[in-house]
């Protein structure tokens, strides 16, 4: 309410588990249902009461839950397991008014093989889902009413249902054909698949559909409002964050593991590291490349990759780098420039930066190991990849990353960070730390953005 202070407090103790789902009883807005897993793999029910006696729980000795509901009408919770069953708790008024679970279970229905993963009610009916994809539709005595089993779904997650209906008469699932109201309604899948549901006209529209694998690798566009994401299916898709629409999309089917990608400053290029060691340098308007622009020089995974600020320089870690090169007479072609293990250590950061008297581009790289390296970019040749210099930095600490220090003075400096918590100032040309300081807070300054 308006005040600072919860009506209501309660403290779970951790060996309940995180709880993952909860929903309010409908007919007594001071009662909170919830479900939980514990780390035992158990799963326990927890009926909340504002009240001295704030909850309640019944343990279901590993009987796997996954969703519980309160009933419309009778004093009852209803629980949707693995086991393709139904278990009724009935709720028993004790001396002190409140309510709570009985340890009993009053009634175990057993519906079908395949397990629920969804439960709810609409219209006085109950509604689960199951790992097959279908969705069936329960009166309060559990006759199957109707059912949606032809949309070729995996296991449902969530239904919700439309504000709007309509009232049909069920001739094909009941002998009465008593009216029944139809409501359309849109289902989510396990694999991110969205549906809408016509439920009189049994038609489904699929909203969405995307893979549900996490994101291993984004990367913005330098010029344009689009955003590049992959994943270890091996699917790069570009979306345009002003639209809201996905712009490309490109499934890769001999390279999977998407594990870093990258714009060039122009925009005039992606390239894509994968966790085979392979690296391919795409058109970004297309997502196709030039099969001579498809590397492989490594079986290491490539897990850092990053252009000069010119664009003719590609740079991946494990320290492979490639050369734009370019004529009047053609667009230019990637060549191989080299490869050296400079480090014994996994790498930690890759950067390019620009000699202060030219502008020929600079390649460092900081590893666990303690080493910052600089690499001779002028002088290396086709196959032949050469270090300028290689200075260990910290004694005991391990470097994490790096970043160039805003030119603020006449001298270039890298900002290092190590896993004590150390910030160092280190000369670019020298490699020797100008400025240490001990941190419990980060914060930039305005200036530095």
């Amino acid at each position: 309410n308006e005040t600072e202070k919860p009506l209501c407090f309660i403290k779970i103790d951790p060996i309940h588990g995180f709880q993952e789902y909860i929903i309010f009883n409908p007919n007594d807005d001071t009662q909170l249902l919830s479900t939980s897993e514990t780390t035992s793999g158990t799963e326990t029910l927890m009926l909340t009461h504002s009240s001295p006696e704030p909850f309640k729980t019944v343990n279901m000795d590993g009987r796997p839950l996954s969703r519980s509901v309160f009933h419309w009408r009778e004093p009852q919770v209803l629980t949707a397991t693995a086991a393709g069953s139904i278990v009724v708790w009935e709720l028993i008024e004790d001396l002190a008014v409140n309510q709570r679970l009985s340890q009993e279970i009053i009634k175990y229905i057993h519906l079908q093989k395949a397990a629920f993963t969804f439960l709810t009610i609409t219209d006085s009916c109950f509604v689960t889902g199951d790992t097959q994809g279908h969705i069936n539709f329960y009166d309060e005595k559990f006759t199957l009413l109707t059912w949606y089993s032809d949309f070729n779904l995996d296991a449902i997650m969530s239904v919700s249902f439309s504000k709007e209906y309509t009232e049909g008469y069920l001739e094909d699932t009941t002998v009465d054909a008593k009216p029944f109201i139809i409501r359309n309604f849109v289902v989510s899948t396990v694999s991110s698949t969205v549906v809408h549901v016509n439920a009189q006209k049994c038609i489904p529209q699929i909203l969405l559909q995307e893979n549900c694998g996490p994101l291993h690798a984004v990367a913005c566009h330098p010029k344009q409002p689009a955003v590049a994401m992959g994943n270890h299916a091996g699917i790069l898709k570009v979306w345009d964050y002003n639209s809201k629409v996905i712009t490309g999309k490109r499934v890769f089917e001999t390279e999977k593991q998407i594990q870093c990608i990258t714009f060039d400053p122009q925009g005039s290029y992606l390239a894509v590291g994968f966790g085979s060691g392979a690296v391919h340098i795409l058109n970004p308007s297309t997502l196709q490349c030039d099969p001579m622009d498809c590397f492989h020089y490594t079986e290491h995974s490539i897990n850092h990759i990053t252009f000069s600020s010119d664009s003719k320089y590609l740079a991946t870690a494990v320290i492979t780098v490639f050369h734009l090169q370019t004529s009047k007479c053609s667009l230019g072609y990637w060549t191989y420039q080299g490869r050296y293990c400079a480090h014994y250590k996994p790498i930690k950061e890759l950067l390019f930066g620009v000699h202060l008297d030219s502008t020929q581009p600079r390649l460092f790289s900081l590893g666990m190991d303690r080493c910052l390296v600089e690499y001779d970019l002028k002088k290396s040749d086709v196959n032949q990849l050469l270090i300028l210099r290689s200075e260990r930095i910290e004694q005991s600490a391990v470097p994490m990353c790096m970043t160039w220090y805003p030119p603020l003075t006449a001298e270039e400096f890298l900002l290092i960070v190590s896993d004590q918590y150390k910030m160092k100032l280190f000369n670019s040309t020298t490699m020797m730390c100008r400025f240490g300081k001990y941190c419990n807070k980060i914060r930039f300054c305005e200036c530095c953005h």
